[in-house]
This record gives structure tokens, sequence and C-alpha cells, in this order.
């Protein structure tokens, strides 16, 4: 969770001040599969987890609205 806080609102920030950033798919890819086990496959984990967090749309997908998310325990 905090990792997610720290790549989604830094890129926010960023972009306030023109800067054009975009998380690295080595971070966002563990961020999708535990805190969004619903999320669509098939695109870069990056864009993936901005989707996921309603930052951006992906190809066939609206951006979100809102969203949430999964902080349940799971076994491994």
């Amino acid at each position: 969770m905090g990792v997610l806080e720290l790549v989604v609102h830094g890129r926010d920030i960023a972009q306030a001040v023109g800067v054009d950033y975009t998380p690295s798919d080595a971070l966002a890819a563990p961020v999708v599969e535990r805190l969004f086990p619903d999320a669509p496959t098939g695109h870069a984990p990056a864009d993936t987890l901005l989707w996921c967090t309603g930052r951006a749309a992906l190809p066939g997908l609206p951006r979100r609205g809102a969203w949430r998310w999964d902080g349940r325990v799971r076994q491994a």
C-alpha cells in the first residue's frame, strides 16, 4: 500500500509540475498483483496500475471513476 501511494501520488505531483513520469513496471507489477487481484491482464503493469487507480484509461476500458484496493489477507 505504501508503494502504491508513493508511486501514484508521485506521478500526480510530477504531472502537476509538468514532468512526464510513468512508474516502472518492476514497481507496479507486485502492487497490481497484491492489491488489485481482479485487474485486467494483457497490459503493461504500470499502465494497469494507473487504470486501477483511476488515473488512466486502458484500451477498451474507460478510466475508472471510483476504485478501492483489496487489502484482505490471502494465502500465497
